[in-house]
């Protein structure tokens, strides 16, 4: 039980320290993430940003990952995902921001060629 609680405890203060935020601007959703986006914070990610993309009447989502702190491959499934949902609505995504070690991966992963971004 004490391993239960233990796990429960560190899933809650990881997720703490991840934040979205949301602005709508003309079509876009303009989704600005913050702390570290993992196998931990992805899923409560895509239920967040997914959820705000239905109740908005937009048609594209723009990621700002200024203050990404760290990205592993969860992160570039989240980033595809997103991608997907928005071209089913012909929208479009874009990635703006990205830190220096965030754009080395989204080069490795070859997400800057599918997704727009300003690197």
């Amino acid at each position: 039980m004490r391993e239960i609680k233990k796990l429960i405890t560190n899933r809650e203060a990881e997720v703490k320290q991840m934040d979205v935020r949301f602005k709508r601007d003309g079509i876009a959703l303009i989704v600005t993430i913050e702390g570290d986006i993992d196998h931990h914070t992805s899923k409560i990610l895509k239920e967040r940003i997914d959820s705000k993309f239905i109740i908005e009447p937009v048609k594209d989502m723009i990621l700002d990952l200024s203050r990404v702190t760290f990205m592993d491959s969860a992160g570039i499934g989240l980033i595809m995902g997103r991608r997907q949902r928005v071209s089913s609505v012909g929208g479009k995504l874009s990635i703006i921001n990205p830190k220096p070690e965030i754009i080395k991966m989204l080069k490795m992963s070859n997400v800057d060629k599918l997704v727009r971004t300003d690197v």
